[in-house]
């Protein structure tokens, strides 16, 4: 083998790594939806959140954060979407099962405001948690075309409500 061709194989095998730092389309498609939540003030994390001794949730948790002068909520309710043949909790809306917390902690008109940004929701959400200052969406991300600015003001909307 040529001098030619074994500089070529080593410049190669030093250059091929450096591929895998080019983002694939999936995650440019990630970086511009945490963006466009990032601009509407929505805190976006990816790590495992722990919500009881069976439960873990995996994905992309979208936060909404209540101002700092609001009173804070009482109570604390985690919602997963009802998965086939899995029963993990009460069906309190449609679809969607209470697997930790009250729903009593709400009132009738957060219910119900509740009830209706579950309806919004892009088909590969599958739980949400409700804190006492807090509303988070748990979902894979595979909606890019999701309306972020309208789910957005519901859900600002619905931490606004006053219990």
């Amino acid at each position: 083998m040529s001098g030619f061709w074994w500089f070529l194989l080593i410049v190669v095998l030093i250059l091929s790594p450096m591929s895998m730092l080019i983002p694939s389309a999936r995650q440019k498609t990630l970086i511009i939806l945490r963006d466009k939540a990032l601009a509407l003030g929505i805190k976006v994390t990816v790590l495992p959140h722990q919500i009881n001794e069976n439960l873990t949730l995996e994905g992309a948790a979208y936060r909404w954060l209540r101002s700092a002068e609001a009173p804070p909520l009482g109570g604390y309710l985690c919602l997963l979407k009802k998965e086939a043949d899995r029963d993990r909790g009460k069906i309190v809306f449609p679809n969607w099962q209470l697997v930790s917390g009250q729903l009593n902690c709400l009132t009738l008109e957060q219910q119900s405001g509740l009830a209706q940004w579950l309806t919004q929701l892009p088909d590969d959400a599958f739980a949400i948690e409700w804190g006492s200052a807090t509303l988070t969406l748990w979902w894979h991300e595979r909606d890019s075309q999701l309306d972020l600015a309208a789910l957005n003001t519901h859900a600002l909307a619905l931490l606004a409500l006053k219990k």
